[in-house]
């Protein structure tokens, strides 16, 4: 009788095809919580695993696994966690309630420094602190770091508080 895998909507089964893809199948815990919470990950209503449920290897991480001997183990402790489901099975992801939160969530943290990289070989240094702290010039990583008031580049203008518009001319730079 050919083995399945137990994981909602995966028709992998254990042939030689699965087998050369790199794909093996693991059998539940037999007993105890571990085993209770590998069939709660697999969010199947009603799901009891058997004696003889597999999982295939797909929903684990790489770090999951033992390949020190000929056979590819689990390491003690793992639940599969890897999983790509529905919309109707998929957790909400809790949201803000308040006005408050949601507004600190759009606002820069204070005394963070961003470097986005605009081009192979140049970054741009964003300061989302609201009072500076650090003596002009800035430096990082023994570099100084050139202070503009706005900045274009690649058809995109970034001023000094974050607002940006597209379709420019050139790339400007205008320091104070």
């Amino acid at each position: 009788m050919p083995d399945f895998c137990a994981a909602y909507g995966c028709s992998n089964h254990r042939s030689l095809q699965t087998r050369t893809r790199g794909i093996t199948f693991h059998v539940f815990p037999k007993t105890g919580e571990r085993r209770r919470q590998w069939e709660l990950a697999l969010r199947r209503d009603g799901f009891v695993s058997s004696g003889r449920t597999l999982l295939c290897s797909e929903y684990f991480r790489s770090e999951d696994f033992d390949r020190t001997g000929q056979t590819v183990r689990l390491k003690d402790g793992v639940v599969p966690t890897v999983f790509n489901f529905p919309a109707h099975l998929q957790r909400p992801e809790a949201t803000r309630s308040t006005t408050t939160s949601r507004r600190a969530e759009d606002e820069p943290q204070p005394n963070v420094v961003s470097i986005l990289n605009v081009a192979k070989t140049r970054e741009m240094v964003i300061d989302f602190r609201r009072v500076r702290t650090s003596p002009l010039p800035l430096c990082i990583l023994g570099e100084d770091v050139a202070v503009v008031e706005d900045y274009k580049y690649l058809g995109v203008h970034l001023d000094n508080g974050l607002n940006w518009r597209i379709n420019t001319d050139a790339v400007h730079k205008k320091g104070y």
